[in-house]
């Protein structure tokens, strides 16, 4: 059988790319061997393997010119040898943060290892905060059902975490009878995904839903559950509550080796050390499959795709619910939902974002493509939806950012125990809607560890995490309480965000270890607003210094050696 399908891939890919690859079928995962002429065809010949539903996984070792090898870090240290945790989670993204804290829930010592100096990082930190309802995946994958159970816990999990969130809607509006016909069809497609039943809406409903929509716009179908919220805070009450409940965070550290004996786990080779373990969470997202092939069960493989976004200045607000339209599914990329108008948590519009594959896995590069590309989409559609509002023009965008995402050749969701390796735990091809899936995945983790490892729960655990309310939230009786109490509230460092010193002095004596500018930045919002920076930094960075002890040149953007200063220029400065 596994003969007759190897031949079966191996002609469709000669037949669609000309190119003549070695195909292996082992444990139900489909192996693709050899060279090839271009990066294109190494992702073409994976999505053909992929489309044979038969098959788990696909694996590429296909090779191709001018490919960028994989440098992985040197050890610098020995200071975890000799640890030893009841379980290792590789990743503190959304994920992994996300399953840490379910998993404190159990009397296990664990350990979390992060690559970077700060959490959330990757995907995380270029994340559009938007908490997706489940029609916008395939209804029947796993990341469907991650998707509508995660969307439906948001309100409990925020709650107890304390991060601001907001259910605002998607809304389709249909801008002829044809669409409004189709907005029937859409109706029965929600509820059948499971979201809870939308409302289609008049008119008159939709003023008040969507002010300002064109006239000949009569009507609209509202999905009331999307979300919005901060991706950065999230993550981060996520681990401040896990490690509230004895988990252990360990930054900088990336993962080197696994160690396995008689097809168990047994240690996690890292560059601070080899720590013991019996259990290793593998939710290290873009290096997913790198961690899987050194336990010995590499049967998927990521290949990155980036998103670039632009970010609109506060003053320009033109929707209040995440707008769509039919001719906005138009000409999409398969591979992607296709982007659109969101605003955030902190009431800026978003516009994105985009989808390109790329070659390397640390692409995180916006281009002048990726920002016309956007433009020239979504402008001409906002315009003609809301005609008398302002047009979305390069002078409001105040940034724009990409990341890549973490995807697959089967383009789903990834969360089991390993068929291959004891002890290993798969988390891995997390890509949109990760976000809104976050806390299902967390819940299907705990139900896999409680199986396979059989756990005492916590009897003490608490889901608790209290948030330090921002100086921009307080009223005036609030302010002038907490300055009497602090003179550091009231100094303003921030001028666009209205963050004071006493916020960033708080954050840089968390429990998670916090010195760069960015890591200030996703926690407080300085440098986020209309200057970007150009107005706090020097004294964001002088912060640091007096609170960390840190020489200023030696304070980076976002760790490692993003320096931001090179010398001093004036002599006699101390």
């Amino acid at each position: 059988m596994n003969n007759k399908l190897s031949k079966e891939i191996t002609h469709r890919i000669l037949k669609e790319t000309k190119e003549k690859v070695e195909v292996k079928i082992i444990d139900n995962a489909v192996y693709l061997n050899g060279n090839v002429s271009s990066f294109d065809q190494t992702l073409q010949a994976g999505f053909i393997a992929a489309s044979f539903n038969k098959l788990r996984g696909v694996v590429s070792n296909l090779h191709y010119r001018s490919e960028k090898k994989i440098i992985f870090p040197e050890k610098v240290s020995d200071r975890l040898n000799g640890m030893e945790f009841d379980v290792v989670i590789v990743g503190a993204g959304v994920i992994g943060a996300a399953i840490a804290r379910e998993l404190s829930k159990f009397n296990l010592s664990i350990a979390v290892l992060e690559r970077h100096s700060d959490i959330g990082v990757d995907q995380t930190a270029h994340n559009n905060g938007m908490i997706h309802p489940a029609f916008l995946t395939k209804r029947g994958t796993l990341k469907w059902e991650m998707n509508y159970k995660g969307n439906a816990m948001f309100d409990k999990v925020t709650a107890e975490l304390d991060v601001p969130f907001k259910r605002i809607g998607t809304l389709i509006v249909a801008e002829n009878l044809k669409e409004e016909l189709m907005l029937f069809a859409l109706h029965s497609l929600v509820k059948w995904h499971r979201d809870p039943p939308p409302k289609v809406l008049n008119r008159g409903e939709l003023d008040k839903v969507e002010p300002g929509l064109a006239q000949h716009i009569k009507k609209g179908l509202l999905v009331w559950n999307t979300g919005i919220l901060s991706p950065f805070e999230l993550t981060i009450a996520y681990m401040e509550n896990a490690i509230s409940n004895g988990v252990k965070l360990f930054l900088e550290t990336s993962v080197t080796g696994v160690y396995t004996e008689n097809n168990c786990v047994k240690a996690v080779e890292t560059t601070q050390g080899t720590i013991k373990t019996h259990c290793l969470i593998n939710a290290a997202g873009l290096y997913a499959d790198k961690i899987a092939e050194f336990a010995g069960d590499r049967f998927f493989t990521i290949h990155p795709r980036r998103g670039a976004t632009i970010i609109f200045d506060k003053t320009y607000q033109p929707m209040k619910t995440v707008l769509g339209s039919f001719s906005m599914r138009e000409n999409r990329n398969p591979h992607s939902k296709g982007g659109g108008f969101i605003p955030t948590i902190d009431g800026n519009l978003q516009l994105g974002p985009t989808a390109c594959e790329v070659k390397d896995r640390e692409d995180t590069a916006t281009t002048f493509g990726d920002i016309s590309e956007l433009l020239d989409k979504f402008v001409p559609i906002l315009s003609r939806l809301k005609p008398e509002y302002p047009k979305a023009s390069k002078d409001k965008i105040i940034t724009y950012f990409a990341g890549a995402r973490a995807a697959t050749f089967k383009e789903d969701f990834i969360i089991e125990p390993s068929q291959k390796i004891k002890g290993l735990i798969h988390v891995a091809g997390i890509q949109s809607p990760g976000l809104a899936s976050a806390p299902a995945i967390a819940e299907r983790v705990y139900e896999i560890i409680r199986n396979e490892v059989s756990p005492d729960v916590k009897t003490e655990f608490n889901p608790v995490r209290k948030r330090f309310k921002p100086f921009s939230e307080m009223d005036e009786s609030e302010i002038t309480k907490r300055t009497k109490e602090d003179s550091q509230y009231g100094h303003i460092i921030c001028r666009c965000e209205h963050v004071s010193e006493k916020e960033i002095v708080n954050v840089l004596h968390d429990d998670i270890p916090v010195e760069s500018v960015d890591a200030i930045k996703r926690r407080t919002r300085a440098g986020m607003g209309r200057c970007q920076g150009g107005f706090c930094l020097p004294r964001v960075m002088a912060i640091i210094e007096q609170e960390k002890g840190l020489n200023k040149e030696r304070i980076t953007k976002n760790g490692e050696k993003s320096f931001i200063l090179n010398e001093k220029t004036k002599r006699g400065e101390k």
